[in-house]
């Protein structure tokens, strides 16, 4: 189940850095269809939520009642973002400054402390999705202050008022591009309806625990229908720029995409463990996920600079493509195996030994 899991990290991973590779010089022209891979690959982010959803319903099946239980989730889950991100973005700031590209609005403090605010200034245009993941994790370790019968009947509470929201905005218009400038924290962030594919991570591990017996190919025949449901609006409806993707749309893009992802998780938990060698290597690239969404489009910009700078022709574009993200990968796990994993297992031995009951 893990090692599926993995796999289904390393790959969303790798469609979001392959979606906003579309920007950069090395970019290839593709056929049809597989430039309609790519510009789907927003998508890996909706995976990603699932997924979260999916291990914080794991991580606390059998966490204890309290508030020192409670904090020690918050606190670990934290660190994991964090020391995962602030190493990221010291390289952010020295590379984007040695490129000559800072943004002169970008707003430093919100970049790094991942609070709910203008996430167009951030240094990285991609940490938007880590305020959201930081902001169930707080709702998360709120349920762990209550009795375990209670825990997932207040968050399947929350999880409907966050619905009925959406819908009451979705009926007065509140979405619309005209309406952006007024709308409030509750509106756009608190209850986003992109929260609502955390949840359906969280409610779907629950699901398949009291009911493991199900096929993993109905949930994946479930997830394709409901992708070819997705992609058949995004052609055929008259949408607000830049389409699904976008904040206007995002109650159609968490009904259809974040159920067509809510499948493909519920298919990738249900497959049985992988026993091939490629597959495990590729379960064991899952460790990097983080660091390829983090680092990757420092990467490209630092591809593309090169390029620029040498004023390097491009003959085969698809093999610089490939050798892009292939440098990808391979930075990513240098910097999982120098920086991210040993801060953060340092900070959670520190956390571990804070919250261990004092003699």
């Amino acid at each position: 189940m893990i090692q599926s899991i993995q796999i289904l990290r390393f790959a969303a991973a790798l469609w979001v850095a392959l979606y906003h590779a579309r920007n950069y010089r090395f970019f290839p022209e593709l056929p049809p269809w597989l430039r309609a891979i790519a510009d789907g690959g927003f998508v890996g982010v909706d995976i990603f939520f699932v997924v979260s959803g999916v291990i914080m319903a794991l991580a606390t099946t059998h966490t204890a009642t309290g508030l020192r239980p409670s904090a020690q989730f918050v606190a670990t889950r934290f660190a994991r973002i964090y020391t995962g991100w602030w190493p990221t973005m010291l390289l952010y700031a020295a590379g984007l400054q040695a490129l000559g590209t800072m943004p002169p609005d970008v707003h430093l403090l919100s970049s790094a402390l991942l609070y709910p605010a203008n996430f167009s200034l951030h240094i990285n245009a991609v940490i938007w999705t880590l305020v959201y993941e930081l902001y169930f994790y707080l709702l998360i370790g709120a349920s762990l202050l209550l009795a375990k019968p209670w825990r997932d009947r207040a968050l399947a509470l929350w999880a409907l008022v966050i619905a009925v929201l959406v819908l009451y905005y979705a009926a007065t218009g509140r979405y619309r591009p005209d309406m952006f400038s007024q709308a409030t924290p509750l509106v756009w962030f608190y209850a986003a309806p992109l929260v609502l594919e955390f949840f359906a991570g969280y409610f779907l591990y629950r699901w398949l625990q009291r009911r493991p017996q199900q096929h993993w190919w109905a949930w994946l025949l479930a997830s394709a229908l409901l992708c070819a449901a997705a992609v058949y609006y995004s052609v055929t409806a008259t949408l607000y720029a830049p389409g699904i993707v976008g904040f206007f749309h995002w109650p159609e893009r968490a009904l259809l995409v974040g159920a067509a992802a809510t499948a493909l998780v519920g298919a990738a938990l249900l497959l049985p463990a992988p026993r091939h060698a490629a597959w495990r290597l590729l379960a064991k690239l899952g460790d990097y996920a983080f660091a390829i969404y983090l680092l990757h489009l420092l990467v490209f910009q630092l591809a593309q600079h090169s390029i620029t700078s040498m004023a390097l022709e491009i003959p085969h574009r698809a093999f610089s493509l490939l050798l892009v993200l292939a440098a990808l990968v391979a930075l990513s796990a240098l910097y999982y195996h120098a920086i991210e994993h040993p801060i953060y297992q340092a900070c959670r031995r520190a956390i571990a030994r804070w919250a261990a009951p004092k003699p």
